[in-house]
């Protein structure tokens, strides 16, 4: 894969959808960029996971790091460099600002590309039912292209419909056992199930497909609500060696006072409110309230 394909893959995705939020993002992401340009894709994937830890329901940049992965891996990445005329024709129209005729075109194309990119659109808007309605007609259009199943799953899940992200996971995974992003959202919904120890199975099983600042966040975070402190507390600070965010300070500081580390968890959460953008009523109750007993 050379270098001109993967930075225009990259700025391709960027156009098409908007990534990041905030300050703090904006620079993880322009990190990114600039390894991409330099050809360095292993880091420009490591700078997407640190946004990610911070901001895990960015379905966007998950979209760009699980994109770069599997061109990484040598994994054909057509669905989203499409070879459909209609999908061609949309992109020069959304370049031209022209969003009624981008829609209209890809309406017209009636092939399961189109449909994708429909799809796309509309789950990038938030509009789940229509984005489902169409990632349906794509897969239905040619049912060997599973990558539809990971797409509604992320719909239902972004809907907070867990149960039924969980059941078009399942279908993806028949199919795509070596999935690690696939494992990591699965655990996501069991965890808001509550369904702790599955989740746990699932993300240590994309933990062991990619061992990623995202995934192994998200096991301490599961390992914190299992009221299992000192396994979480180990999993945070090795953590904090590599990452500095105040979401991992803060569970890091949670799961010190569960410990009866007072001095620890008020340093940490002292850490935390510094890098955050708003105030954290929550954290800071917390904070207060470990003060109080020292």
């Amino acid at each position: 894969m050379n270098k001109l394909f993967m930075t225009g893959l990259f700025f391709f995705v960027i156009f098409c959808f908007p990534v990041a939020a905030s300050e703090l993002t904006e620079d993880y992401f322009d990190m990114a960029t600039n390894y991409v340009i330099q050809g360095n894709y292993v880091e420009a994937v490591s700078f997407l996971d640190k946004i990610l830890v911070y901001e895990p329901q960015n379905s966007n940049v998950a979209d760009l790091k699980r994109g770069l992965e599997q061109i990484l891996k040598g994994r054909n990445f057509s669905f989203v460099l499409s070879k459909s005329n209609s999908v061609k024709q949309a992109v020069e129209a959304k370049k031209n600002g022209n969003m009624s005729e981008e829609l209209s075109i890809l309406a017209a194309g009636k092939d399961y590309w189109a449909y994708y990119f429909l799809g796309n659109y509309y789950r990038n808007r938030g509009s789940y039912t229509q984005a489902v309605d169409y990632f349906i007609k794509s897969v239905n259009a040619k049912p060997d292209f599973v990558q539809c199943y990971l797409q509604i799953a992320l719909c239902y899940f972004e809907a907070k419909n867990y149960t039924q992200s969980i059941t078009y996971l399942n279908q993806y995974l028949k199919i795509n056992q070596q999935d690690d992003f696939a494992y990591a959202l699965r655990a996501r919904c069991e965890a808001a199930l509550d369904n702790t120890n599955d989740a746990l199975s699932d993300v240590i099983t994309a933990i062991a497909l990619e061992n990623s600042l995202e995934y192994r966040f998200l096991e301490a975070k599961i390992l914190y609500n299992m009221r299992r402190y000192a396994q979480a507390c180990e999993k945070l600070e090795k953590l904090a060696e590599e990452i500095q965010t105040s979401e991992v300070y803060k569970l890091l500081g949670y799961c010190q006072a569960e410990l009866g580390r007072n001095s620890d968890a008020i340093i940490n959460l002292e850490k935390a409110m510094l890098l955050l953008f708003e105030d954290d009523k929550n954290l800071s109750a917390k904070y207060n309230e470990l003060k109080a007993k020292i």
